[in-house]
């Protein structure tokens, strides 16, 4: 019978890339936004693929909590009451702590404008809302791993 723990495959583990071990656990991602209902469908598709969630509600909450759990990676709403996303990016990227850790742009501003002001960002990359949380599975594993982040034991 199989455990819930090994019930927990990332994306490239199921390609058959990558193999996990008993003692290993899944990458933790935090989920920076506003808006409850992205909050609960994100959370839900990422620990589907194996991911650790975290959820802030909020800017402010969201580097606060950043600082103290240290994600793998972060998801973070651009539009936000308080302060928004481009500085909750630049708040993040000034903490040592979480300095190196991927953050991506969550939005569902499609605009030029925006492009620009993202090309110039401290994000790593853009995630379009809605979200193809296949294609976000894979591209967060991808850039986890590109920073030579290992699984971490329990």
């Amino acid at each position: 019978m199989a455990t819930a723990k090994q019930n927990v495959i990332s994306p490239a583990a199921r390609d058959g890339t990558y193999s996990e071990g008993p003692e290993e656990r899944p990458w933790r991602v935090l989920i920076v936004d506003d808006d409850p209902d992205f909050l609960a469908i994100a959370e839900a598709y990422l620990a589907h693929y194996g991911f650790a969630v975290e959820r802030a509600s909020g800017g402010l909450r969201g580097v606060f909590l950043a600082t103290q759990v240290v994600p793998d990676v972060i998801l973070c709403d651009l539009r936000m009451p308080g302060i928004d996303g481009f500085v909750v990016a630049d708040a993040l990227r000034a903490d040592p702590a979480t300095q190196n850790t991927a953050i991506f742009a969550c939005t569902g501003r499609r605009d030029l404008e925006a492009r620009a002001a993202l090309h110039s960002s401290s994000f790593d990359g853009v995630l379009v809302k809605p979200v193809d949380w296949d294609a976000a599975a894979r591209l967060l594993e991808e850039a986890i791993l590109q920073r030579g982040v290992p699984r971490r034991l329990p």
